[in-house]
């Protein structure tokens, strides 16, 4: 086997959204660094994902925002029937400065991001080794027949809900509720009784979205607790008619061609119990995860990165930990904050 070594700043794991924003941001710095990205990674389905307008100002300001409409469509709302059969509209056309907010081609953004770092991208196929001193971090990945060494100073994790970095480092995950999500992809079709092409519904011991992906296809999400007395029946497509037929618009989007794959997973809000160490820290999903209902899943990534950024430039500049200190604060600071959010929207609805 080939052998290679890299020395570097700072090790990014993870080329997904998070990852890739912040080799720009740093590349924008001039701060050394590599992004370490799995060739192979889990299948999973596509789903559809919006960002509301406020996150647009966000993007502006880190230059981001004309990349971002490139792979994306304007959307202009949503609807929801949230503990009542009342349809809310909620339009983007009050916000300022955008009136709109962008659905997003996730396969084609991360394309576009990684073009604009391809130089400091580096596919592996696994991770043999994680070893790191209070000043040294020494990554050992395995790709195409080559066993590359990366040392660095700093090590970011940006492998999502996974949190696999933090895993290897110790760190343990707290979870603050059991959600879990099912999701299938059904023929697109436009509700005669809605504007806009995002929908939510609450029913029985649980909630649902309806959004496009594109012209041809509806991404359907059913969410519920662990330990919920229909979560075995949300397993089988088959069942869905039945188990929404007492919902008023959310049934009307399913289909009879009942040999759809569902795909679950967690969907639960949770956070790293650390955030950062001495010379670590994790970003995105990896440090806070959202309940969907949230709607800012992304949104809230995107500005994570952005101070993890600014701290990991101090600190290796500065050689100093009070940066990863004060990122650290903040990230509790927008979970708690968040879980204050949550609690208030679920306990408007009586029916789960």
């Amino acid at each position: 086997m080939n052998k290679t070594n890299i020395n570097t700043d700072v090790i990014i794991v993870g080329g997904g959204v998070s990852g890739l924003i912040l080799s720009i941001l740093l590349k924008e710095k001039n701060v050394d660094h590599v992004v370490l990205d799995r060739v192979e990674k889990r299948k999973t389905l596509e789903i559809p994902e919006t960002l509301p307008p406020s996150a647009l100002v966000l993007l502006e300001s880190l230059n981001l925002l004309e990349l971002f409409k490139k792979s994306s469509s304007k959307t202009f709302g949503y609807h929801s029937i949230w503990n009542s059969n009342i349809l809310i509209t909620d339009n983007f056309f009050d916000h300022n400065p955008y009136k709109y907010g962008l659905k997003l081609n996730k396969k084609e953004l991360l394309n576009d991001l990684g073009e604009l770092v391809r130089d400091h991208v580096i596919q592996f196929n696994h991770i043999n080794e994680v070893d790191r001193s209070d000043k040294n971090v020494t990554v050992k990945v395995e790709s195409n027949n080559t066993l590359q060494t990366i040392n660095g100073r700093v090590i970011v994790d940006a492998t999502g809900r996974n949190r696999a970095i933090l895993k290897l480092l110790g760190v343990t995950t707290e979870s603050f509720d059991n959600q879990v999500a099912l999701s299938c992809h059904v023929p697109y079709f436009k509700h005669p009784k809605l504007i806009h092409r995002v929908f939510v519904e609450s029913f029985e011991n649980g909630w649902g979205i309806v959004s496009s992906l594109n012209e041809q296809i509806n991404g359907i999400t059913l969410y519920t607790q662990k330990g919920s007395s229909i979560l075995p029946q949300l397993k089988d497509y088959r069942n869905w008619k039945e188990l929404l037929s007492n919902t008023k618009l959310l049934k009307d989007f399913l289909t009879d061609d009942r040999n759809r794959k569902v795909v679950g997973g967690n969907a639960n809000s949770s956070r790293a119990s650390q955030v950062t160490g001495s010379n670590w820290l994790a970003i995105g999903d990896a440090a806070i995860a959202f309940d969907p209902v949230s709607s800012h899943g992304i949104s809230n990534a995107i500005y994570c990165t952005y101070l993890a950024s600014n701290a990991i430039e101090s600190h290796v500049t500065n050689n100093t930990t009070s940066p990863f200190q004060n990122y650290d604060d903040t990230i509790c600071q927008i979970f708690n904050e968040y879980l204050k959010q949550q609690s208030k929207l679920y306990d408007t609805d009586n029916r789960w």
